[in-house]
């Protein structure tokens, strides 16, 4: 089992139990059990949500821990955003490069710039500084592998398309 919570995002790990995604009002969610080295981490999961009627855009992905095990936070561990509909501004926190630097595409909040050595914990205001993404990512299935590869999910490929509602509306 891992003792910190750098050792949950750094490792190779795989997706314990497989699940459909699930509409939640006008989201789509899946949230799935991570294992690491054949043992199913208790409290720690890959999470993904989409809105149900934009394909391919605002889609997100994290790694979250939710138990208290391990010290130095609870919650979001890393985030990679595909698509957003909203910028990004770091508000002059993190590297001097990233700061007060808006980020209008897809972006990384990752675990190592959020997380504050002094402390022992991850910053507050849920993973404030993310960094942008250079990588031109084609649909969904390219997403997937992009986060398999960045979050170190081997068994990425379980985990199947949203199925988007696409309302084209009611014609009277």
């Amino acid at each position: 089992m891992a003792e910190t919570l750098a050792e949950l995002v750094t490792a190779d790990k795989m997706i314990a139990a497989p699940a459909e995604w699930s509409r939640v009002n006008r989201c789509l969610e899946l949230k799935l059990p991570l294992e690491i080295a054949g043992l199913v981490e208790e409290q720690f999961f890959f999470r993904a949500t989409a809105l149900a009627q934009l394909p391919d855009e605002q889609v997100t992905f994290q790694l979250e821990y939710h138990g208290t095990n391990i010290p130095g936070g609870n919650g979001p561990l890393c985030r990679f955003e595909w698509n957003p509909k909203k910028p990004h501004d770091n508000k002059g926190r993190g590297p001097v490069e990233l700061r007060f630097f808006t980020q209008t595409g897809s972006h990384f909040h990752s675990f190592e710039d959020n997380w504050c050595e002094a402390n022992g914990a991850l910053l507050r205001d849920n993973l404030p500084i993310s960094r942008p993404i250079s990588h031109d990512i084609q649909g969904f299935t390219e997403c997937l592998e992009f986060v398999g590869n960045l979050f170190r999910i081997k068994s990425i490929g379980v985990v199947k398309t949203p199925e988007w509602v696409l309302d084209l509306g009611v014609w009277n």
